[in-house]
């Protein structure tokens, strides 16, 4: 009766691990989805996100525009939350999750052009051509 109990135990382990976020589960620990970037304004540049962060964002548009790095300003870089799956970037005919999504945006200006560029919680940005505003501006509050 013993290995009985034990066998059929093991796939309640096994599922309870790929909740809890250990490594091999699929889903992440809670604590990780939220981003820990304080927001800022507009006019104080990109010091809200980490350098490393806003360096992979700005070399994105480097390599999409061909313009120097010194001649793109950054004018907004936030953490925020955007209100569904599209990371505020919807596409026409997509269909998205209807939840709560924390994140980040970066908004520069290259030759005198604003580009937009959104990340979700893994912090992979992408350029975004028709950007919509996130539901709010900062780490959201849970």
């Amino acid at each position: 009766m013993n290995k009985l109990a034990a066998l059929l135990a093991i796939p309640l382990l096994v599922a309870c691990a790929a909740d809890s976020g250990s490594p091999g589960g699929s889903a992440p620990p809670r604590g990780s989805l939220e981003p820990t970037v304080p927001s800022q304004s507009p006019s104080s540049g990109g010091e809200g996100l980490p350098s490393r962060m806003l360096d992979e964002v700005i070399a994105l548009a480097e390599e999409a525009t061909g313009v120097d790095r010194s001649e793109i300003e950054v004018v907004l870089a936030e953490a925020v939350t955007w209100s569904d799956g599209s990371i505020g970037c919807p596409e026409e005919g997509m269909m998205y999750t209807q939840a709560l999504v924390p994140g980040f945006r970066v908004v520069l200006d290259v030759a005198g052009e604003e580009l937009h560029y959104h990340a979700g919680t893994d912090a992979e940005f992408f350029p975004c051509d028709r950007p919509t505003e996130p539901l709010e501006a900062g780490a959201p509050d849970r």
